[in-house]
This record gives C-alpha cells, structure tokens and sequence, in this order.
C-alpha cells in the first residue's frame, strides 16, 4: 500500500501544492511525475497514481497555479500559460530531486500538462528517465493563430488583455496568447529529450486531433505511440482509461531494459 504526503513548494509569488504518493515497500522504483489538464487539479489523475502507488512507484500530483482549479496558489489566471507551467514543473522536479535524494524520475503529463511535460523534458533531459504523454495539448499553439483556446476565441491580430475560455470557463490573459506563439516551434523543441517516450492518444479525438500526437511521434528518437481506437480526449470512459493505464504500467516496467536498449545503440 501506500500513504499520501501533502507537499508545499514555493517558487517565487507562487505555491504549489501537490501530494506525494510514498509506498509502503520501496523497491527503488522511479517517482512518476503527474502533470494534469488545464481546468481540472491533480484529482482527475487520481485512478493513475494510485494504481502506480500500489506497484511501488512514488507518484507526484500537484496542481498548476493560475489553472482555474485546485489548491495551488500566487498566480492569477490572466497571468498563466504553458510556459508558466514549464517553470512550474522545473520547480516540482528540483524539489523532487532533493527530497528524494537521487531517485529517478519519470514525466507524465495529461492533454496541456503532456506539451508542458514534453517541453520540460527537453529543457531537462539528462534529467528525466521517461516521458509518458497522453493526449498531449500540442494543438495549443495552431488554435491560438486561429484566434481560438479552450472554447474562447479572440482576434489573433490584436490580442485582448484578456477572454474566456468556455468549459470550464476561466478567464486567461493575453500571456495565454503570447506565450503559445512562442511556443509554436514545440516540434524543433522536443526531440532535444531522446530518452523512451510513451505516446498515447485517442483516434476520436476532437479537442487535440490525433495528427498532433503523429507529429510528435515521427521526431522522437525513442518512442512507442499508442492509439486507442473509438477514444476522445480526456479518457472518460473507464475502459479507455484502464487502457491507458495497463500501457503506462508496462512502459515502466520495460523502462530500464528500453534505456538498456538505448544505450547500447548510441
């Protein structure tokens, strides 16, 4: 079994509030890193680091600050983006990396938290043992030059200070905006992380189509890229999210003899 810690993290005006899931039994395993997606917290990934947690691996949840959700605090949500949250989860990985005292790491990240996660990656990729994307947000930087995010639409040529996204509805500011522009060369970014990566997407997606995960797939080094056919975004269905998880608990069990693999072939 295991017990869940609350975890605090102060980087700069922001909070960051998370939970440390800590088996009973530690065999070594890797802590697994949860990024979650926008508008919810780190409960909806719940089902995941809990079934992780019973195997052994010491999981991370936290919510992003300036979300619209959660316990996280410090930042409006006028003043977040996916690069705010890059830097959030530099922050989680730093203070993992000393609380745990050398444990590997492993990444896994959730619609928007999956670009974040993959984005983190490459800036951090001595770093990060694996990569585990499902339904990666890497959409968000097209819809914004179409003038459209989360539900909200906007003039693309002349950035309001800020909009409303639609379910849920948070308001976002024009640093939403910006920093998906600057954000648009993601694809040049993420092979910088060459280490085995997990790519799962559903083929009836019609939030982030499948084609973005294509895309990511055809420039990582390392990757296995699951389809999970009649699936859409955000895995509701049980089915679908079982699907999910049997393929992340494989990932990371093969996770040492994939790297073995790696390295031998460099």
């Amino acid at each position: 079994m295991y017990y869940k810690h609350r975890v605090e993290i102060k980087d700069g005006d922001a909070l960051i509030v998370g939970h440390l899931y800590i088996p009973d039994a530690d065999t070594g395993r890797e802590c697994v890193v949860i990024s979650h997606e926008f508008g919810v917290d780190q409960n909806w990934e719940s089902k995941y680091a809990s079934e992780l947690a019973r195997r052994s691996y010491y999981v991370f949840t936290y919510d992003f600050p300036g979300s619209g959700n959660g316990c996280s605090e410090g930042r409006d949500t006028r003043d977040m983006s996916v690069l705010t949250e890059v830097g959030d989860l530099r922050a989680v990985v730093a203070y993992l990396e000393k609380r745990l005292r050398g444990r590997e790491i492993v990444l896994c990240g959730f619609s928007m938290g999956g670009m974040v996660s993959a984005l983190a990656a490459a800036e951090m990729k001595d770093r990060i043992k694996g990569l585990i994307l499902v339904y990666p947000a890497f959409s968000v930087s097209d819809d914004a030059r179409k003038g459209k995010a989360l539900g909200g639409k906007f003039d693309p040529h002349n950035i309001p200070e800020e909009f409303s996204t639609r379910k849920p509805p948070v308001i976002l500011g024009r640093r939403f905006i910006e920093d998906a522009f600057a954000a648009e060369n993601w694809l040049d970014r993420i092979p910088a992380y060459t280490g085995p990566v997990l790519l799962i997407h559903g083929e009836s997606d019609r939030v982030v189509p499948i084609i973005y995960s294509e895309m990511a797939a055809s420039v990582y080094k390392h990757v296995r890229f699951i389809r999970i056919p009649h699936a859409g975004h955000m895995f509701r269905p049980p089915w679908v999210k079982n699907q999910a998880l049997q393929k992340i608990i494989v990932y990371l069990k093969q996770l040492d003899m994939i790297r073995c693999s790696i390295d031998r072939s460099r």
